[in-house]
């Protein structure tokens, strides 16, 4: 996957009156900031945006698009009204490609299926991990196999698809436990009691 682009356009109007419109109107109200410069309220399409945070979640490089002039962001705070899980206003910061910036991602688990049975499950320690990148060198998403606990105890941050790639630096000890498979409180019906409660 390439890097989303999201358009936006300037916001003239302040206050909660002019928020409100144009929610109503299919956008939403957001700021776009960064070192040394002035802060720049926006709209961004809310169709738009909520299409790129299903499939990129809310940590990746965005290209913002403003009259065909671009430049690259990252969303850093999401509002939202939780009764109608819609979006209220969005933070982004603008990325200088020649300075590193520290981010906290999430991490997703893959092939859990490949371990899990009735009596154990991949129980989840720690879901995101901190880094620090050039904003080109930022990965569009971080990866653990959890196919890894068929031989080991457990998932660590040595065992993220991004470990070995010197442009990104793991900021968390590489020791943390991301997973491991822990027994589940159901209990196991066994072969002999299944075929007993078939002849009652």
């Amino acid at each position: 996957m390439g890097t989303p682009i999201l358009k936006y356009t300037i916001r003239e109007e302040a206050g909660t009156g002019g928020a409100s419109k144009a929610r109503r109107a299919g956008e939403v109200p957001a700021v776009l900031y960064s070192k040394g410069e002035v802060t720049q309220p926006v709209y961004l399409n809310t169709k738009e945006l909520e299409k790129i945070l299903s499939i990129y979640g809310g940590s990746s490089r965005i290209a913002l698009d403003h009259e065909g002039k671009k430049c690259f962001a990252i969303i850093k705070e999401i509002q939202k009204n939780m009764l109608k899980n819609s979006l209220l206003h969005v933070d982004l910061q603008k990325l200088d490609e020649n300075q590193k910036i520290r981010m906290t991602i999430p991490i997703y688990i893959l092939n859990k299926e490949a371990v899990e049975t009735l009596a154990e499950i991949v129980q989840i320690q720690q879901d995101e991990v901190e880094i620090q990148a050039y904003p080109r060198d930022l990965p569009e998403k971080i990866e653990v196999d959890a196919s890894l606990l068929k031989d080991q105890a457990n998932l660590t941050m040595k065992d993220l698809n991004i470990v070995g790639n010197t442009a990104i630096e793991i900021l968390d000890d590489l020791e943390n436990v991301v997973a491991t498979l822990a027994y589940t409180s159901r209990p196991v019906e066994t072969e002999e009691e299944s075929v007993e409660e078939a002849l009652v």
